[in-house]
This record gives structure tokens, sequence and C-alpha cells, in this order.
């Protein structure tokens, strides 16, 4: 349903991403995938269509959203790709505007950053 709504969202209407999906969800709903398979041009019935191979690669996230902690309680969520460096991901949390303001006036003692997990903020 993701992938669905996010190509309903862009608008795609490729035969290329369309049909391997309705191939997906045909065990799911074999109906509206039968209509949907007819729809696309195609003459034969979805039961012997061949299902899409699993290729790693596309399952793999990018990115990932960190919860911001500080001292223990999460202040805000920032989202970072999961290859950036840890000193550039600490340097442009600590320029986030929502998390100056809970900043504001305390000695930052330690960063403590848990890469795909979570980031806290020890202040004193």
């Amino acid at each position: 349903m993701i992938m669905c709504n996010e190509l309903t969202e862009k608008k795609c209407h490729k035969l290329s991403i369309l049909k391997p999906l309705c191939i997906l969800i045909s065990p799911f709903a074999p109906h509206i995938a039968e209509e949907l398979w007819s729809l696309m041009g195609e003459n034969q019935t979805i039961t012997y269509a061949k299902f899409p191979s699993y290729q790693e690669e596309y399952l793999k996230d990018s990115d990932y959203r960190y919860p911001i902690s500080i001292n223990g309680k999460t202040r805000a969520f920032v989202e970072f790709p999961l290859d950036k460096n840890e000193e550039e991901i600490k340097h442009e949390v600590l320029q986030n505007q929502q998390l100056k303001n809970h900043l504001e006036g305390k000695e930052i003692i330690k960063i403590i950053f848990v890469k795909g997990k979570i980031i806290n903020i020890v202040v004193k």
C-alpha cells in the first residue's frame, strides 16, 4: 500500500513499474490484480506471469530518522543519510533550531551517538 500511495502521488504510469506491482499483489488481491492486468493490455491470466525476482539492494535504507534526546528525553527527530560522518551529524544536530531552545544556557557534557539508533545530548 505504501508503494501504491507513493506511485499515485508521483503520478507514475510506467508499465515497467506497474506490471511487477500487479503481479506482487495478485496473491493478496487476485480479482483486482486480474482486472488491472487485463487493463494493462495483457491477454493471458496473471496467474502464469513470472514473479519478480528479489533484489536486496532495493531494500536497504539510505536514510535514518534519528530521535534526538536531551538528558534522555526525546526532543526532536532529524533525518540523516546512513553513510554521513558522525562529526557532521553532531554538528548539524547542534545547529538545529528546535534543539537550540532546549540547550540554551546549558553546558553540553557529552554527545552520545549510536549509528542507526539514537543521538543523546547530555547537559548540565
